[in-house]
């Protein structure tokens, strides 16, 4: 289909005779310009035929697929995306980098606490080393006799 510029500047396409329009999984809304339309959507169980002034709302699960009623009758359709879903998509993104993020700053704060635990850990081994002796200590003792 090729774009073009329709009455008060909307962008539009002509939808030539034989060729099919397949929408799916973007939610927005589909008019009819001029001529008529023969519109499917998976789990409808009815077809539609649109005509020029009408329209169809789209949710973003659905699959249509869109094709011109009548050879030789001159069809202009325009397709006008939700602002809303592209608010939506981004949003798992959105929340996806804010929860990494706060996942790295817990791994950051676990590994200085994990650092400061061993050296804590490694200091009480030194001092412990430092004030036992082998012949003060109650397994060497029992060992001896």
């Amino acid at each position: 289909m090729e774009s073009q510029l329709y009455a008060g500047g909307v962008e539009a396409w002509v939808m030539p005779w034989g060729r099919a329009l397949r929408i799916e999984r973007l939610a927005g809304e589909f008019r009819v310009l001029h001529g008529r339309v023969w519109l499917t959507r998976r789990g409808d169980p009815d077809d539609h035929v649109l005509q020029a002034g009408q329209c169809v709302a789209l949710r973003a699960d659905d699959k249509v697929v869109v094709e011109p009623w009548q050879a030789g009758e001159r069809t202009v359709v325009q397709w006008q995306p939700s602002t809303q879903v592209r608010r939506v998509e981004a949003l798992p993104r959105e929340a996806a980098a804010f929860a990494l993020g706060g996942v790295a700053r817990f791994a950051r704060g676990a590994a200085g606490a994990f650092d400061a635990l061993a050296r804590s850990a490694a200091a009480m081994a030194r001092r412990a080393q430092g004030c036992i002796c082998a012949g003060d200590s109650i397994a060497s003792a029992g060992a001896l006799q």
